[in-house]
């Protein structure tokens, strides 16, 4: 199995030669920002795992090339200066903060779990406005298949190093990527919501859809308490 200095070699170099062919072939420039791998720090053996679809434009930089950060962008929402840095609010931040909150955690122990024991990823790491401008970026210079490829492999296989306790996907699409594509599982609900237990990582793997309601929220949070508490995330050690 790869280590995390083997996994980050690879990333790297395959960023780096996707990067080559879209600034010599796209012809869609305007519409990608460059590589964000991880939000934050990259630790080993996190207590949970975020994994979005990819990331977004961000203050609009184009030409990014970032590996990991100092801290995960989802504890921005506690900054003084959060509602300036942030015109329009940071939404997924605010949101996923509101699961912890209903799941029964305060703000101490959100910032200090999110700083220390948390890793914040994407499945794709080229940073776009959204997903069809992605898929436009890629399908211009006949990336499409092969960068989900290996967005795949990069993945899964970053899951099987940190083998976190709680994987949180965020969005149906990014769960439909990894737990029915990769795990060949079909498990979502009719709560909009899905579950799987990866026994050789023990890890529980929770996703939601970006537009679940109200009703089907308490489900979701219901089952994310349910798994926090049974793998002890909660506590602070």
């Amino acid at each position: 199995m790869k280590d995390l200095l083997q996994w980050k070699q690879e990333v790297e170099k395959y960023n780096s030669a996707l990067k080559t062919v879209l600034d010599e072939k796209s012809n869609h420039k305007n519409l990608y920002y460059g590589f964000e791998v991880v939000d934050g720090k990259l630790i080993e053996h996190p207590d949970i795992l975020f994994i979005g679809i990819n990331p977004g434009r961000g203050n609009e930089d184009y030409g990014r090339k970032i590996f990991e950060t100092s801290r995960i962008s989802y504890l921005d929402v506690y900054n003084e200066d959060y509602r300036e840095d942030y015109k329009n609010g940071y939404h997924l931040a605010e949101k996923t903060i509101r699961f912890f909150h209903k799941a029964g955690w305060d703000d101490h122990r959100i910032k200090e779990v999110f700083l220390e024991r948390a890793v914040k990823t994407n499945f794709f790491h080229l940073a776009t406005l959204n997903r069809t401008d992605l898929e436009k970026v890629l399908k211009d210079v006949n990336r499409s298949k092969e960068y989900f490829s290996k967005s795949a492999e990069f993945s899964i296989q970053l899951i099987n190093i940190l083998k976190p306790k709680v994987i949180i996907l965020e969005g149906k699409t990014v769960f439909d990527f990894i737990v029915e594509e990769c795990y060949e599982e079909k498990v979502w609900n009719d709560k909009d919501f899905g579950y799987f237990f990866d026994e050789p990582n023990q890890s529980h793997i929770l996703g939601y859809n970006r537009n679940i309601s109200n009703e089907n929220r308490e489900y979701f949070v219901k089952k994310l308490k349910e798994v926090l508490e049974e793998d002890r995330v909660s506590l602070i050690s």
